[in-house]
């Protein structure tokens, strides 16, 4: 199969000009290797976060109870005895758990998206031990359905939830300081409505401050007894199949269920959108980097033509169409694009291989997690593959307007 002549003659131009060209093949490279990091490194950061504050420390869809609307006694007798009626509601304040639970949960699975759903029991109460006295969020839970809800078995050193038994309690790692406490110790621990000794089951390490010293597990069992709740829970949690259709899930859910339903995506709005600009701030960093090196690509470019001008115009002499030159030059930028990609794509990918050895350690504190490496990312890649793509083409482009409108005797003669 014969190639037609423009590839021919681009391959060739190539050749022979291997340093123009390695030039050119080694900056469009470095030009994809820092889009594909950049936008890499930001995503790989952010979706570290998104794991540990959503998956391993909230449910994806929350179902809470329904707030009962205030003065509802006061406008019934208002409409019955046509009189004003001053009413003090001594309900108002009670706190409002969730009744019939079981078949909510089953009501909740059966909807769409949903894998898995668990109850759950919050309340406020009080660990001492000695003279100390710490309020706490006593979280009372079923171990092993919580955990497929909320991955929490990575706050545990042993990488699963332990089982908690009617008097065990397991303290986040700061709190245990505070404490004094090691595995096996007893707390005290009171509830508004009731007080128990306690042993300490386990002690488990979330990476965020406020939960490692703010909040227990316990048995479900054991909250609903401490807090006398009888067969009530506080709310149910709800997995979905997508974390990102969680919205879709509670607009579902929000139509079939007489309960008030929330997502992770309400309850982070801040840091989703704290997301969002720094998407747009790495988008605008890669379109710059890709103007920069078109900027270069097409100086470098209109330097390898005009040390071509003489065999361009024998072609334009000889019958060659503006086309066909326009071809030759589009030819050249490809075959550089293709190759500059792969290298880069390549040089991007090694990088990222070698921070999985050597990840980046950063503040746990601040961040919720230790480290984190760059992932490859699927958008990182298409994008800079187009950007790089534009880059070439409108290299190729720039160079060929002058090429194509030569004289081509004035060049060959040199007048």
């Amino acid at each position: 199969m014969t190639l037609p002549f423009e590839l021919h003659l681009a391959g060739r131009n190539l050749s022979r000009h291997p340093w123009h060209t390695a030039a050119m093949v080694g900056g469009l490279a470095m030009a994809v290797l820092v889009m594909i990091y950049i936008g890499s490194t930001m995503a790989s950061f952010y979706d570290d976060i998104i794991d540990r504050a959503i998956e391993q420390n909230s449910a994806h869809v929350t179902l809470w109870p329904l707030e009962k609307p205030a003065g509802q006694m006061q406008r019934a007798l208002r409409e019955q005895s046509n009189s004003v009626v001053q009413l003090d509601d001594r309900t108002s304040p009670r706190r409002r758990d969730l009744s019939g639970y079981h078949a909510l949960a089953g009501q909740a699975r059966g909807t769409e998206g949903i894998i898995a759903v668990t109850p759950f029991v919050r309340g406020n109460a009080t660990i001492s031990r000695g003279r100390l006295n710490l309020g706490v969020a006593l979280i009372g839970i079923e171990g092993r359905d919580y955990s497929r809800v909320v991955n929490i078995a990575k706050h545990f050193a042993t990488g699963s939830v332990p089982k908690l038994g009617p008097d065990d309690i397991a303290l986040g790692f700061r709190l245990a300081d505070k404490l004094a406490v090691e595995v096996g110790d007893h707390v005290h621990v009171a509830t508004p409505q009731t007080q128990r000794l306690m042993r300490v089951r386990a002690i488990f390490r979330s990476g965020y401050y406020d939960k490692d010293l703010g909040e227990a597990y316990v048995a479900l069992r054991t909250a609903q007894r401490m807090f006398a709740m009888g067969n009530e829970v506080s709310a149910l949690a709800a997995r979905c199949l997508d974390l990102n259709q969680a919205s879709v899930v509670t607009a579902s859910l929000a139509g079939a269920i007489p309960c008030k339903v929330r997502n992770w995506m309400d309850d982070n709005a801040s840091l989703l959108a704290e997301i969002a600009t720094v998407n747009r701030v790495t988008l605008f960093i890669n379109v710059l980097v890709a103007a920069v090196a078109a900027v270069g690509m097409a100086n470098v470019f209109s330097m390898f033509v005009l040390n071509r001008r003489k065999e361009l115009a024998i072609l334009r002499a000889v019958g060659a169409s503006r086309g066909s030159l326009r071809a030759v030059l589009l030819a050249e930028a490809v075959f550089i694009w293709a190759v500059g990609t792969v290298i880069g794509a390549g040089l991007a990918l090694v990088v990222m291989v070698y921070e999985q050895s050597h990840p980046y350690q950063v503040s746990a504190e601040t961040y919720g997690i230790g480290s984190y490496a760059t992932q490859p990312k699927a958008f990182a890649f298409a994008s800079a593959i187009i950007l790089a793509a534009m880059t070439m083409l409108g290299s190729a482009w720039w160079s060929s307007r002058k090429a194509v409108k030569m004289n081509p005797a004035a060049v060959i003669f040199g007048r």
